[in-house]
C-alpha cells in the first residue's frame, strides 16, 4: 500500500497529517483510502473507493475540517452515506 501525503493542518500547535492510501488490486486497478496522523495517534481506513478524485475530495474536506484520528471513522461514514 502506498501512502501519499495530501496535506497538513495544525491543531494545538501540532501537525495533523492526511494521507491518501492507494492499494493495487489483482486486476491491476487501484482502490483508495484515507489515513490521518495526529499527536502520535494514527488511523487508516483503506478501500473506501476505486475513484481517486472521490478520495481527494474526502481528503480536502478532512483537512478543512481539521478532522483527527478520533473522529475519522464517523466523518468518513457520514461522507459515504451522502
Amino acid at each position: 500500500m502506498r501512502r501519499i501525503l495530501m496535506g497538513t493542518a495544525w491543531c494545538h500547535d501540532l501537525p495533523v497529517q492526511y494521507y491518501l492510501l492507494a492499494e493495487a488490486r489483482e486486476d491491476e486497478t487501484e482502490v483508495y483510502g484515507i489515513g490521518v496522523e495526529y499527536a502520535g495517534e494514527r488511523l487508516e481506513i483503506p478501500n473506501i473507493t476505486p475513484l481517486q478524485y472521490r478520495i481527494q475530495i474526502l481528503a480536502q474536506m478532512l483537512i478543512r475540517g481539521l478532522v483527527t484520528p478520533t473522529t475519522l471513522h464517523d466523518v468518513t461514514e457520514d461522507w459515504l452515506l451522502t
